[in-house]
């Protein structure tokens, strides 16, 4: 079934094409933290198509009759993502610290999304208390990176450097998001608010074209010397 053009998907551009430049993270040989990151482009990119295929007839396909909410699918990426993204900033910053604080804290909060998924909220409710517990942590070890990036010592051209465009991106979304996901949660309970929510979608689409800008450009630079290997 074609699906017209609309401001909608229009993040899948920047999101297909970084999907296909990150793949030189591999056959280049870039440093670990890259290929995490190029991983999560790629199943970010997965995840969006067969999000939108699903509603479209897989759901009811071979007489399987499941249920066309593909909220199961997104819930679901929110707690891959974050287990994805803890990694990449275990491997990025230096603090032995915080890579503690990120290992016992970060395989609690997997854990509970797991929980939350399967016996709380359900995957076919949007998970509400998952978006909070992964959107916090992230945005809060982005800033420590953006804080040691001050503190780093040697020479780093800050546009060229595919970190730097990952983690402004990332922090960019998940800053501004947080809220409107969390209403959007909210919303979705309501069946008054339905009208409602559909005015604010717009500010999502907008949010996501950031975030796969960010990812594209970053993808379209070259990890420095002096970044972590």
């Amino acid at each position: 079934m074609p699906v017209p053009f609309r401001y909608e998907y229009l993040y899948f551009v920047p999101l297909s094409l970084s999907a296909i430049f990150c793949l030189k993270s591999f056959w280049q040989k870039w440093p670990k933290p890259y290929r995490l990151f190029a991983m999560l482009v790629i199943l970010s990119l997965l995840t969006e198509l067969f999000a939108m295929v699903w509603r479209w007839n897989i759901y009811n396909m071979f007489s399987w009759h499941f249920s066309k909410n593909n909220f199961w699918i997104y819930n679901l990426f929110i707690i891959i993502r974050l287990g994805i993204l803890l990694a990449f900033f275990h491997h990025i910053l230096y603090s032995p610290g915080i890579k503690r604080v990120i290992s016992f804290g970060g395989l609690a909060l997997i854990i509970f999304g797991l929980i939350n998924y399967f016996f709380i909220q359900g995957p076919f409710q949007y998970n509400t208390y998952n978006v909070i517990f992964s959107h916090i942590p992230i945005i809060i070890l982005c800033l420590y990176y953006f804080k040691q990036l001050l503190q780093e010592t040697s020479f780093i051209i800050l546009q060229k450097e595919p970190l730097v465009w990952m983690l402004l991106g990332t922090f960019l979304y998940h800053a501004a998001s947080l809220p409107f996901l969390i209403m959007l949660g909210f919303m979705n309970m309501q069946k008054d608010y339905l009208s409602l929510l559909l005015l604010f979608l717009p500010i999502n689409d907008t949010l996501n074209l950031l975030l796969c800008s960010c990812y594209l450009i970053s993808f379209l630079c070259k990890p420095q010397p002096t970044q972590p290997h």
